[in-house]
Parts: structure tokens; C-alpha cells; sequence
């Protein structure tokens, strides 16, 4: 069930309307559920959702360790993810009837079902994938095919094969892992939406440890190195929308403005420092040219810029540059992606 209405309300105020609404409904919603018709309940989720905003979607789907997961989707939308995850955080944890999720998650039997899409009745079993394992862009291709394709519209094609996309593998998982995406409209794809769930979990680091991309060039003629994790999208850190840049000086450096051996392990040690003690903020990157290390934060407040400088003003080789802007498409780091 996917609704949407007009946008009326600040969405701080809300989402916290939003929970105390939920506080009296969850029991409707519960037995709506499980099967007792409640057109209003509908209406009023609805509302109570789009109020938060008129771009994020909605829905029931069958949860993992709860019986039912409420999801409140921004449909692929950066902006409107961060502010789904500012929902989820505000609401209550998981229980055994009902759990929260800021994006749709991926469910290997998602194509165990039928869709019926502009008077087309589909199978989704008959879905066939064919993928591809990019190293240098840490990500995997896509190419889509189903029997019906052929007599859809490329526009009908490529709506299904992202509806197929997000429900098989996740909303997060496809942006974040996914590259490119094709549909097909001739027989050749084979692989099973299990077997591609099964390929792209692998190419993403399983066991959450960052991977890691050093990468050099020049900039204004000056040598820089720069390291960056992968893949630097925001989906991967939901909610963290503020950057905040930290511009270190190094006077120590070599003929190629780069920081001498004991400078550069320096400089580690305090990005280390910071990491360690300001646990409201990711490093995702740093690039290192002409006398200055300029290391790349993402936090979910503007707040958590202030913390980061008393962790700094013990460098003894100049003055710590911090600034924090709201970045929620992660613009500051394209570059280097």
C-alpha cells in the first residue's frame, strides 16, 4: 500500500506527531493486518506520513525478526532518505508484531510472486538477471530480462526492473552496490534473483570492514593523494547529511609539497584521535596537496563540527580549519567517488 497526500506540516513536528499517532493506532494497524478491514487507518497512515513529507512513500511488508515491518520509503531520493532515518530514529525499537525501516529491505523470495503492471499480468519467478563485477568501480552491473518485456514500452520495462531491483535485493543495496542498469528485451540472461542476491552480497564488504581507494593527480599543478572509502555513496551512512571538512596544515614536507614520513604518521594519529573520540561522525575520505591535509567528515547534526574542535587545537603546526555544511547529496565528495 503506497499513498501520498499534501505536505502540511514542519517535519521535525511531524514525525513526532507521527509516533504519537502510532502510539494509538498500532493495535488497528495490527488487526488490519491481519485481515479486519480499516479504509480510515489507511487514510490516516497516509496523512501522517506525508505531513513528514509529500515525497516519501509508504508501506506493510512482512518484517524478519517481527512479524510485520513499516516502511516509510523517500523512493531513491538522498535528501528525503536522510530525513526517513531522522523517522525511524524518533520511533520505538522493534517488537515481535512490528518493526521500522527507512528503506525497503531485500527479500530473496520477493519474486515468488505475480505483479500485475498497465493491464500486464507478470510472473516475476520468470525473471532473469545477468551481472557483472566491476572492480575499479566496486559495483555490479545489471542487465534485466522477463518474457514480457518484449511487448512493454522502455519506460514500463525500466519501472518494473527497479521494482524487482528494490524488492529483491533492497532499496539501499541497489544504491549503494548496483552501477549500471539495463533491460532486455531477447532471451540470454540467466542467472535466478537468488543467484544475484547471492553475487552482489558478496561483492559488498559482508563482514562491514570499510575498504579503502588511494588515488593521486595534481591540483592547480601541486601533486595530490588522496584515500577514500567504497563506495562513497550516502546511503551507506543514512542520516549523516552534514559535512564537515577539516583543513590541517603540515609545514614539514617534501620537495613535491607532500608531508614528510613522520608528518604523515602524524597526521594519521590525528584522524585517529578524532575518529576515536567523536563518535558521531564518519571519515570517509582525506586528500593531501601542497601543505595541507583536508580530511572529509560526514555527522547527522551540525552540532557534532563543535566537538571535533577540541580534539584538535593540540596541533602544533598551525591553525585546524573546521566547517560544516548540510550536504545531503554528499556534493563536497564527489570527486572522488
Amino acid at each position: 500500500m503506497i499513498f501520498k497526500r499534501r505536505w502540511k506540516a514542519e517535519p521535525a513536528t511531524a514525525i513526532e506527531s507521527f509516533w504519537t499517532w502510532w502510539a494509538g493506532a498500532r493495535t488497528r494497524a495490527e488487526e488490519m493486518l491481519g485481515g479486519r478491514s480499516d479504509s480510515q487507518l489507511v487514510e490516516e497512515l497516509g496523512a501522517a506520513v506525508t505531513a513528514i513529507h509529500p515525497g516519501l512513500d509508504w508501506e506493510f511488508t512482512a518484517g524478519t525478526s517481527s512479524q510485520h515491518l513499516l516502511v516509510v520509503s523517500a523512493v531513491g531520493d538522498p535528501e528525503l532518505r536522510s530525513l526517513a532515518e531522522q523517522w525511524r530514529r524518533a520511533g520505538p525499537g522493534p517488537d515481535q508484531v512490528f518493526g521500522y525501516a527507512s528503506a525497503r529491505p531485500g527479500r530473496p523470495d520477493a519474486l515468488d510472486s505475480g505483479l500485475v503492471f498497465d493491464g500486464h499480468d507478470l510472473d516475476l519467478a520468470d525473471t532473469r538477471f545477468a551481472a557483472a563485477h566491476d572492480a575499479e568501480r566496486d559495483c555490479v552491473d545489471v542487465r534485466v530480462w522477463h518474457p514480457a518485456f518484449p511487448t512493454l514500452p522502455e519506460g514500463a520495462r525500466r519501472q518494473i526492473t527497479f521494482l524487482i531491483l528494490d524488492w529483491l535485493l533492497g532499496e539501499d543495496t541497489v544504491e549503494i552496490w548496483i552501477g549500471g542498469i539495463e533491460t532486455c528485451v531477447e532471451a540470454g540472461p540467466s542467472l535466478t534473483g537468488r543467484a544475484l542476491a547471492e553475487l552482489v552480497a558478496e561483492a559488498g564488504p559482508g563482514d562491514g570492514t570499510p575498504r579503502w581507494r588511494t588515488m593521486s593527480g595534481t591540483v592547480a599543478g601541486k601533486p595530490v593523494v588522496a584515500l577514500a572509502q567504497t563506495r562513497l555513496i550516502p546511503a551507506r551512512w543514512p542520516g549523516y547529511d552534514v559535512h564537515i571538512r577539516m583543513d590541517v596544515p603540515y609545514p614539514r614536507r617534501d620537495e613535491n609539497g607532500l608531508p614528510a614520513k613522520a608528518t604523515l604518521a602524524a597526521l594519521y594519529a590525528l584522524d585517529d584521535h578524532v575518529v576515536e573520540h567523536a563518535d558521531t561522525v564518519v571519515l570517509v575520505a582525506h586528500e593531501t596537496s601542497n601543505g595541507v591535509r583536508t580530511t572529509h567528515f560526514y555527522a547527522d547534526r551540525p552540532t557534532a563540527a563543535d566537538a571535533l574542535k577540541p580534539l584538535v587545537a593540540s596541533w602544533e603546526h598551525g591553525r585546524v580549519k573546521i566547517t560544516a555544511t548540510r550536504d545531503p547529496h554528499w556534493e563536497q565528495v564527489r570527486h572522488l567517488r
